[in-house]
């Protein structure tokens, strides 16, 4: 599978999904959708046709 988008979009991504979820007060969240994987990864994955789940989780990256 090929990425549609940057490494940093990604990031970005990512990181407003995230906030997101903690501005809601979740700790994660699981994504069903393919358009969800699709948007959020930027994977076009096989959703349509295989069932797949995507946890999202809201905690921050710690760095080593």
């Amino acid at each position: 599978m090929s990425l549609h988008f940057t490494a940093e979009e990604f990031a970005a991504r990512r990181e407003q999904a995230c906030a997101a979820l903690r501005r809601a007060n979740l700790d994660a969240i699981l994504l069903y959708a393919p358009e969800s994987h699709l948007w959020l990864t930027g994977y076009d994955t096989f959703g349509f046709a295989m069932f797949q789940c995507l946890v999202l989780g809201a905690w921050r990256r710690r760095a080593h």
